[in-house]
């Protein structure tokens, strides 16, 4: 059973009666999710995200006083992480890419299609708990290497949202779990995905986990390769695949490469796992 925590969503839309569509048209439940708060202009909207943690915006963009890109440009000062739907009445193309370079997830158009938003929840939870995870990930390390204490059941800081660098090295680890198959994968390509400065994302890695960026991913590759090569040694039905494709699997283009790593890793030959001769004690 899953863990993570609901996620909380504030709309904002200078219409009442959308707000209310919106609220009724989703099982926000089921989803994952829970309507943490409305307001319908950016100025209460700010208000209520210095107040509470939010984890989801959904917002119009012609709203009076403060327009939604504007909003959500101020948001963006506040070193929010917050996921980001717009919903709009208007196919305007400059505000679609206003909406991108503002880290829109979604911008979707009136009259809202119940399907489409689904959809963009779906996703967003997804990434949602991907990031959760890798908090959690994080955390442990940390506790591991004395930087942290446990932290205690009800502690009100330990339910606080990660900082704006854990949530940084968050979407790495996410972007290495999706990615770590790929034989290009590296900190500049990484990087450059996050649109962060490579030198900065490998210092704060290595500040928030203890390890650096190349460690951790060889980490993850061989984790993975073990898991393969121990299935080929379980005799399942399905043939095995050899060790130079299992190579290629985990993002080694060279298998003698691979090996080495590996040996070095875990004291013990790739053949040998995948052969079954080793002791699992």
């Amino acid at each position: 059973m899953s863990t993570a925590p609901v996620a909380r969503v504030l709309i904002v839309d200078d219409e009442y009666y959308f707000r209310q569509l919106l609220i009724r048209l989703v099982d926000w439940e089921a989803a994952g999710f829970e309507v943490a708060a409305e307001a319908d202009d950016g100025t209460t909207a700010l208000q209520i995200i210095g107040e509470q943690p939010i984890d989801l915006i959904i917002t119009d963009i012609e709203m009076p006083n403060m327009n939604g890109l504007e909003f959500i440009g101020e948001v963006r000062k506040l070193n929010s992480a917050a996921k980001l739907i717009f919903i709009t009445s208007y196919d305007n193309f400059s505000y679609a890419q206003q909406a991108i370079s503002l880290g829109a997830d979604h911008y979707l158009l009136k009259p809202v299609d119940e399907d489409a938003v689904e959809q963009a929840l779906r996703t967003i939870r997804t990434q949602l708990t991907e990031k959760w995870e890798a908090e959690r990930y994080i955390n442990r390390l940390r506790i591991k290497a004395g930087d942290v204490q446990e932290p205690q059941a009800g502690d009100a800081r330990a339910q606080k949202r990660q900082s704006s660098g854990t949530a940084l090295i968050s979407k790495t680890i996410a972007y290495v779990t999706a990615h770590y198959a790929e034989d290009t994968l590296s900190l500049q390509s990484t990087a450059s995905a996050l649109f962060v400065n490579p030198s900065y994302l490998s210092h704060a890695f290595k500040k928030e986990t203890g390890e650096s960026f190349v460690e951790y991913v060889t980490n993850v590759r061989l984790g993975e390769a073990m898991k393969l090569l121990s299935q080929g040694a379980t005799g399942e039905e399905a043939p095995a695949p050899k060790i130079a494709t299992i190579a290629r699997q985990v993002g080694y283009k060279d298998p003698f490469y691979f090996s080495k790593c590996f040996k070095k890793r875990y004291g013990m030959t790739p053949n040998t796992v995948y052969s079954g001769s080793y002791s699992d004690t």
